[in-house]
């Protein structure tokens, strides 16, 4: 089951942080992808009881939130 989280976090880790690089067009994309990622990443981290680690992937859910909310639902989103 572990195995299944840890490769989870890994790939949308992985393919997120490339459409976030790769062009502004991907950008938005990037966002969703690591935002569904964050469910692995927040599990983990509170059953290995790694409070830094935790905190850090409530901070990185925020602003893959904000990423999304920016990329498909803000008034500059509606108009490019």
């Amino acid at each position: 089951m572990l195995a299944l989280v840890n490769l989870w976090m890994l790939l949308t880790a992985f393919v997120s942080v490339a459409l976030l690089n790769y062009s502004p067009r991907t950008q938005r994309w990037g966002a969703v992808v690591g935002l569904l990622g964050q469910p692995a990443w927040l599990y983990l981290t509170h059953v290995t009881g790694e409070a830094g680690m935790f905190t850090a992937s409530v901070f990185f859910a925020v602003c893959y939130g904000r990423g999304v909310w920016l990329g498909f639902f803000s008034r500059s989103a509606r108009h490019a």
